[in-house]
């Protein structure tokens, strides 16, 4: 499910965030311990994956989760979640290279 109105959802649904900067459709099997996966350049089929899985996808674009923000909007969401009084955990994926330079 691609949500684009996160304030349409109830405070209590989501205790986890999965993050992966770029794009990280293909790790949506393994987000599916999370309430919800932010990533970006997810196409039909993944987003159809996840819906099947019961997986929150939100597919922010590729450029804009790269890695150089990960850590910014972990954090973000975090604040976020200590101001609302949500509990929820957030992690992002911390073994990301970019193959231009490995």
């Amino acid at each position: 499910m691609l949500i684009l109105d996160l304030e349409a959802l109830k405070k209590d649904s989501i205790k986890t965030i999965a993050l992966c900067s770029g794009g990280g459709a293909e790790f949506i099997k393994n987000a599916v311990k999370a309430d919800a996966y932010v990533t970006g350049d997810v196409k039909y089929h993944d987003a159809q994956l996840a819906k099947e899985l019961g997986l929150l996808v939100v597919d922010a674009g590729h450029f804009g989760t790269e890695e150089i923000v990960a850590d910014g909007i972990r954090d973000y969401l975090r604040e976020q979640s200590d101001k609302g009084g949500w509990n929820i955990t957030v992690q992002s994926f911390e073994n990301q290279a970019d193959f231009f330079f490995e």
